[in-house]
């Protein structure tokens, strides 16, 4: 069996890249992960952790109606948020200390919990951040320290594929 030596580079990945079939009815892309990006991760040996999916680990079922933020954000769902942004920035920090460099954060953009740059309001894309993202950054700035968080748009792939190949160049 051959052993190659770890890249030890890691790369944190929204639930719905990794599994499109946890999206809400009518908006996944993919039959299973987007495999466009699958593929580019693949080739550039980073690690991959997936982050849970907020929504279902809230208790939304599968197959849901798209909700959009301003439904989606009540005090207990944005406490779950919270709570899950502080274990991911623990898992976070248990890397850094073995030495592993984080590459970054994939999020996907248009989705009320996990865009970084826009969501979809139910009528129309528009600036902004989902939920959860939100989380992320405010309990990175706590802890004092940044990792690269890239939207990923499944409706404009190559664009965003680029982005995220730029993303693990700078790394």
């Amino acid at each position: 069996m051959l052993h190659m030596k770890r890249s030890k580079k890691v790369m944190f990945v929204s639930h719905s890249l990794l599994n499109q079939n946890s999206m809400p009815k009518d908006k996944g892309k993919y039959p299973g992960m987007v495999t466009d990006l699958i593929e580019l991760l693949s080739e550039s040996g980073v690690g991959l952790v997936q982050l849970p999916s907020a929504e279902i680990s809230f208790g939304a079922p599968l197959g849901r109606k798209h909700k959009t933020k301003d439904t989606l954000d009540t005090a207990p769902f944005r406490k779950h948020c919270k709570s899950m942004a502080s274990g991911l920035m623990d898992d976070i920090e248990k890397y850094m200390k073995a030495k592993y460099q984080i590459v970054g954060i994939l999020g996907l953009e248009h989705s009320p919990v996990e865009a970084v740059h826009q969501i979809d309001n139910g009528n129309r894309i528009v600036p902004g951040k989902g939920i959860l993202m939100e989380e992320i950054e405010a309990e990175m700035k706590k802890r004092r320290f940044q990792v690269p968080i890239v939207g990923v748009n499944i409706n404009n792939i190559y664009s965003s594929l680029e982005r995220v190949q730029s993303m693990m160049n700078c790394a």
